[in-house]
C-alpha cells in the first residue's frame, strides 16, 4: 500500500481532511480501551487495538477499511483456545466497536436532520475548459476573469497570473461578457475631436503603448504554424522558380478548387436575402493551403473548408464515421508477406481525391456559408454559398463518404465486412480473385491478386470516383497509411512511425505549464505506442492515470519519451508464415494492485505465429504481433487470481474476434482453420480452466465458466501454463519486466518454457 497527499485548494482552510475525520472516533475508542485494560497493557498496544477497532468498523460512507483491503475479516482458529488476556482484549475491542457504531449512527442522524440545501454547483462544474470565471478571495472579493484549466471533482484549476491554482467549486462562478452592447453612431452628429491632455506628473513608464481597437473583419485570417510555414515555402519556391504557376501564391490552386466544387454540384452562389437568411446560421469558410510533394515535385494545393465549430445542430445528427482499427490493420500487415509470397498478391495504396465531395447523397439540412476571405474581392458583395453536398469541416461529411465508399466495396467489388470491424473488407470468391482491404477515410490499403486489382480499377472508373494513381508497394516505394510508414524488403514488411516522433520532447519541470506539457507529450507518446511500439505501452498507460503530475511522475514520463526520441525507427517487422502451421497465441498477464491507486494493471499480446519446435518442456515460435493492450482494470480486484482472470478475458475477447474473421479469410484461400492457444503464467488460473478448479470469489465464476465453455467448444484449442520469465505480456503490466517482448519485437522469434499443458485430440482440426 502507499500514501498519496492531496493539496488543499486555495481559500479552503475550513475543509476537514480525510485524516482529521478519524481523530475523534479514534480518541473515543482509545479511551474505552484504556479504561478497560489500561491497568495492565501499555499505551502503544492500546493504540494499535484502537486503530484495529476503527479499521473493522464502517466509516462515514459505510466503507469498512479491513474489508476494502483484505476482502474479509481476520478469523481465529477454533483449534487454538484463546488465553484469558486475549479474551479480555477482544471484549474491550467489541465494546469500542459498539460505541463507534453508535457514534456513527448518531452522526448520520444529526447530519440528515441538519442537512440544508447547499449551493447548486452544477452550472459551475459543467463549464467547458477555457471558460471565463470569477474567483473569490477573502481580501479582494470576486476577481477575474480567469480561464478554467481543469475540473476534478469539486476542485477547479484556474489559470492565474502566477500559474495554475486550485479552488473549490463554491469559490468560483461563471463570468458572462455582454457582447450585445453596441455604441450607436449618428453620421449627422459631429464627432468630438479629442483634445490633447496635459502630461501627468512624474516620468512616463517605459514601453507604454496606446491600445487601438481594430475591426475583426479587418484582421488577417488566423493561420496555424503549419500554414504559415507552407506560405513561406510557397514564396521561396516561386523565387527559386521551382513553382512557376501564374499569379500570386495559391491564386491558381484556389481557382481550381472552386471551379471543381462548382462542377461537382457541391454548392452554388446565391445573394444574401434578409427575409430568408436572417433566421438561420451562416457559416464561415476558409481556404486551407499547403505545398504537396515537397521532396519530389512540389505544387500548391488549396481546399475549401467549412468552419463548423459551435455547430449546435450536430447534436441531433449521426456524425461518427468508422475508421480501421489498429488490430485490423496489423492483421492485414501480418498476412501481407505470406499473401505476396504464396498467393501472388501485391500491396496497393489507393487515395481518393476530394473524397467528401464525391459522396452519393446530398445533405439533409440547409447549409449557407460566406465566401472565404481570400476570395471576397473576386465576387459581388453579399454573395453566399448554398452548400448541397458534404464538404470538409461539416460534422456529418465523414459519415456520408463512408456510406458511399463502403457500399462501393460491398456492392461493386463484392467484398464482405469483417465480424468486428466495418472498415476491414475481404472477398469470398476464391484465391484467384482475392482481395483484402483496410479502409481509412479516403485511403485504402489492400493486398490483392492481379485480376481483382484490374476489377477494382474498372469499377472505380465506372463509379466515377476520382482518385490518384495507385501506389504499388515495393522495395523502392514506401507507403504511408494511418499514421505509419510501411517499407517492403526481402524478409517481409517493416512498419514504423511516419514522423510524429519529431513532435516529442521531454517535459521541462521548471516551467509554469509543465502540467500542460505533461498531458500533450503523454498523448503523443501514447499515439506512437499504439502504432508500432508495444514496449512503451505500460509506461504511458501509467502516465495516463496521473491527474496531478508531480516531479517524479514527469521524470518517469521523460525517461520513456527519451527512449522514443532515441529510437525513431523502432517498429514492427512482419515476416511470411506457413499458414497451414500457423496458430494464434494470446499471452495474458495481470498485476494485482500495482498502480498508484491500488488498482490492477491488465495486459495481453496477440501473436500470429508458427510453432517451429515443440517439446514437453518448451516451445519455439516465429511470427508477427497483431495486437497488444496495457490498461488499468476498472473492476475491483480482491486477489491475484482476479487480476489474472480479467487480463485473460480481455485478451480472449480480442483474440476470438480476430480469429473469427481470420478463419473466414483463410477459408477463401482454402487454408485450414488456425487454433487459438491461450498462455498464462498463473498456475491458479490454469487449474481453474483445465483441471476444473474452484474459487471462493463468486464474482469470478461467470468469467471462469465462459472461458471453460470456450475451451470445451474448442474455441480455445489449448491453455498453457508458461514460465513467467518468458511471458511477453509481462512488459505490459510491470515497470521492470522480462526481456521476452523486446526479443519478440526485435527478432520475431521467442522460446517459451512450459510449466504444464494438456494434450488434446484433434487439435487444430475443429
Amino acid at each position: 500500500m502507499g500514501i498519496s497527499c492531496d493539496q488543499m485548494p486555495v481559500e479552503a482552510h475550513w475543509a476537514v481532511g480525510k485524516v482529521e475525520r478519524a481523530h475523534a472516533p479514534l480518541r473515543r475508542a482509545y479511551d474505552i480501551l484504556y479504561d478497560e485494560i489500561g491497568h495492565h497493557t501499555d499505551e502503544e498496544t492500546i493504540l494499535q487495538m484502537a486503530v484495529k477497532a476503527l479499521n473493522d468498523t464502517a466509516g462515514p460512507h459505510g466503507i469498512v477499511p479491513t474489508l476494502l483491503v483484505f476482502g474479509t475479516y481476520p478469523r481465529i482458529n477454533k483449534d487454538s483456545h484463546p488465553s484469558p488476556d486475549i479474551v479480555q482484549r477482544a471484549e474491550a475491542i467489541q465494546k469500542a466497536m459498539k460505541m463507534l457504531q453508535g457514534i456513527r449512527a448518531e452522526v448520520e442522524i444529526n447530519r440528515a436532520i441538519n442537512t440544508r440545501n447547499g449551493p447548486n454547483l452544477q452550472k459551475v462544474l459543467s463549464l467547458p475548459i477555457q471558460s471565463e470565471v470569477l474567483v473569490w478571495r477573502e481580501n479582494k472579493g470576486w476577481t477575474g476573469p480567469y480561464e478554467i484549466q481543469g475540473i476534478e471533482g469539486y476542485t477547479i484549476t484556474v489559470r492565474m497570473v502566477n500559474g495554475p491554482t486550485q479552488f473549490r467549486a463554491t469559490h468560483v462562478k461563471p463570468y458572462y461578457r455582454d457582447n450585445t452592447i453596441q455604441v450607436a453612431t449618428d453620421p449627422d452628429v459631429a464627432q468630438l475631436t479629442p483634445q490633447p491632455q496635459p502630461r501627468k506628473r512624474g516620468r512616463p513608464r517605459k514601453g507604454q503603448r496606446i491600445a487601438v481597437r481594430q475591426s475583426p473583419r479587418a484582421n488577417a485570417a488566423y493561420l496555424s504554424q503549419k500554414e504559415k510555414d507552407h506560405q513561406d515555402l510557397a514564396i521561396k519556391l516561386r523565387l527559386d522558380n521551382v513553382i512557376t504557376t501564374p499569379g500570386a501564391p495559391y491564386e491558381e490552386s484556389d481557382g481550381i478548387e472552386i471551379d471543381a466544387l462548382i462542377s461537382q454540384g457541391v454548392f452554388s452562389f446565391i445573394r444574401y436575402n434578409p427575409q430568408e437568411h436572417d433566421h438561420i446560421r451562416i457559416y464561415r469558410t476558409r481556404m486551407v493551403r499547403e505545398i504537396k510533394n515537397i521532396s519530389t515535385k512540389p505544387y500548391e494545393k488549396s481546399r475549401l473548408v467549412i468552419q463548423g465549430y459551435g455547430d449546435w445542430e450536430k447534436e441531433d445528427l449521426l456524425t461518427q464515421a468508422p475508421t480501421i482499427q489498429r488490430m485490423s490493420q496489423r492483421m492485414l500487415l501480418a498476412l501481407g508477406p505470406t499473401l505476396v509470397r504464396d498467393f501472388k498478391c501485391q500491396g496497393e495504396l489507393r487515395d481518393i481525391t476530394q473524397a467528401y465531395t464525391q459522396s452519393d447523397d446530398r445533405l439533409t439540412r440547409t447549409i449557407i456559408a460566406r465566401l472565404p476571405k481570400e476570395l471576397e474581392n473576386k465576387y459581388p458583395k453579399d454573395t453566399l454559398l448554398y452548400i448541397t453536398k458534404p464538404l470538409y469541416g461539416l460534422a456529418e461529411s465523414g459519415l456520408y463518404w463512408y456510406k458511399t465508399y463502403s457500399e462501393h466495396h460491398k456492392n461493386d467489388l463484392g467484398m464482405t465486412e469483417s465480424t468486428y470491424d466495418p472498415c476491414l473488407l475481404y472477398t469470398t470468391e476464391g484465391p484467384d480473385n482475392f482481395g483484402i482491404t483496410a479502409m481509412q477515410t479516403d485511403d485504402t490499403l489492400s493486398f490483392v491478386t492481379a485480376p481483382f486489382s484490374q476489377k477494382e480499377e474498372e469499377e472505380l472508373v465506372r463509379k466515377g470516383l476520382r482518385a490518384k494513381p495507385k501506389t504499388i508497394m515495393s522495395q523502392s516505394q514506401d507507403v504511408d497509411f494511418n499514421g505509419g510508414r510501411i517499407h517492403s524488403h526481402d524478409k517481409g514488411i517493416t512498419f514504423t512511425q511516419k514522423g510524429q516522433v519529431k513532435q516529442l520532447h521531454p517535459v521541462d519541470v521548471s516551467t509554469y505549464d509543465a502540467h500542460q506539457q505533461y498531458i500533450s507529450q503523454r498523448a503523443r507518446g501514447a499515439y506512437l505506442a499504439s502504432i508500432c511500439q508495444p514496449e512503451a505501452s505500460y509506461d504511458l498507460s501509467v502516465a495516463a492515470q496521473v491527474k496531478q503530475p508531480e516531479k517524479k511522475d514527469i521524470e518517469a514520463l521523460n525517461v520513456r519519451l527519451q527512449w522514443q526520441i532515441d529510437n525513431p525507427d523502432r517498429g514492427l517487422n512482419y515476416i511470411p508464415l506457413e499458414l497451414t502451421r500457423t496458430k494464434m497465441y494470446i499471452f495474458t498477464d495481470g498485476s494485482f494492485a500495482n498502480n498508484a491507486d491500488l488498482s490492477s494493471q491488465l495486459g495481453y499480446i496477440i501473436v500470429l505465429a508458427e510453432e517451429t519446435l515443440r517439446t514437453t518442456t518448451d516451445f519455439h515460435i516465429k511470427g508477427n504481433i497483431i495486437h497488444w493492450s496495457s490498461t488499468k482494470c476498472k473492476r475491483v480486484t480482491r486477489s491475484v487470481l482476479a487480476s489474472e482472470l480479467y487480463g485473460m478475458t480481455t485478451g480472449f475477447d480480442s483474440g476470438i474476434s480476430l480469429s473469427t474473421t481470420l478463419n473466414r479469410i483463410l477459408r477463401t484461400l482454402q487454408v485450414p482453420r488456425i487454433p487459438v492457444i491461450v498462455c498464462s503464467d498463473s498456475r491458479s488460473l490454469y487449474e481453474c480452466l483445465v483441471r476444473l478448479g474452484t474459487t471462493d470469489e463468486k464474482r469470478l465464476m461467470i468469467d471462469i465458466m465462459s472461458l471453460r465453455e470456450s475451451y470445451e467448444k474448442k474455441e480455445i484449442s489449448e491453455v498453457r501454463w508458461i514460465n513467467g520469465k518468458d511471458n511477453p505480456s509481462d512488459a505490459l503490466t510491470k515497470k521492470t519486466p522480462n526481456s521476452a517482448l523486446e526479443q519478440l519485437v526485435t527478432t520475431n522469434m521467442l522460446q517459451i518454457r512450459i510449466e504444464a499443458y494438456v494434450e488434446r485430440l484433434g487439435e487444430g482440426n475443429n
